[in-house]
């Protein structure tokens, strides 16, 4: 699906793609799946206020059946608000705290379609999953894709770098056509293929402004810029451009490592 970031989204707006799967897109993001015997819903909010709404949401387009898994794409404050309500009605909660995920997936049939979460720790959280329904081509992926950000919090060594790099590839091979991040707009492989490609670009202008002798603290100030065509993604242009400058900055500095 083409992105609309023109869309605010501060205010929860639902997406239906086929018969079964919503998308309740907001600054968090979280999905519901009609399995066909029962309901997967896919992280579970910040706010445990969000309660009633979401519930009378999925009373609306899924109907009463219970909600049998809870799969979180990893364990921050802002994915799992919810996740005690839903095990008070009686889901399963599984993230990578819960189970043993297998590094080719946990795959979860239903009557009328299946799902599976993959493990790809390490490159935000060390609990990172996705979750892929493959007859939708919607790929949940959590705090990964980030609207321009490196999702890594900490220092970025090479090997980390390439870990992101290489699960980003990976990703896209998927081919999915729709892509829900765990905040803002939805998107789909062409935002993650030119997040791959601006990383990439991001670390050679950086590089080759350090081995010109520009002082590290001097660089991002205005330059490198953002890339003009990804100057209306979410949020990229007031500060997470910046963000991933820094990070990038401070690796090539301590060469990595």
């Amino acid at each position: 699906m083409a992105i609309d970031s023109s869309q605010a989204v501060e205010r929860p707006r639902i997406f239906k793609f086929g018969e079964g799967v919503y998308v309740r897109r907001e600054i968090d993001n979280m999905g519901w799946i009609d399995l066909g015997d029962s309901t997967a819903v896919v992280d579970t909010l910040e706010q445990p206020s969000a309660a009633k709404e979401v519930l009378t949401e999925m009373e609306r387009t899924v109907g009463s059946q219970p909600v049998r898994y809870v799969l979180n794409t990893h364990l921050h404050p802002d994915h799992v608000a919810l996740n005690p309500l839903f095990e008070r009605r009686g889901a399963e909660i599984i993230n990578a705290a819960t189970r043993n995920i297998p590094p080719d997936g946990l795959q979860i049939d239903g009557t009328n379609r299946s799902l599976r979460m993959i493990p790809i720790p390490g490159c935000h959280t060390p609990q990172d999953c996705v979750v892929w329904l493959p007859a939708e081509k919607v790929l949940f992926v959590g705090d990964f894709f980030g609207w321009g950000l490196i999702p890594w919090m900490g220092n970025l060594k090479k090997e980390r770098r390439q870990l992101i790099l290489d699960t980003c590839q990976r990703l896209i091979d998927f081919k999915p056509q729709t892509v829900v991040p765990g905040h803002g707009p939805l998107c789909s492989d062409t935002e993650l293929a030119r997040w791959r490609d601006y990383v990439l670009w991001l670390i050679d202008e950086i590089e080759g402004q350090i081995a010109r002798g520009v002082p590290p603290e001097n660089i991002g100030q205005d330059n490198p810029a953002p890339p003009d065509d990804m100057l209306d993604w979410w949020r990229f242009a007031e500060w997470k451009h910046q963000d991933s400058v820094k990070k990038v900055v401070k690796a090539i500095v301590r060469q990595w490592n």
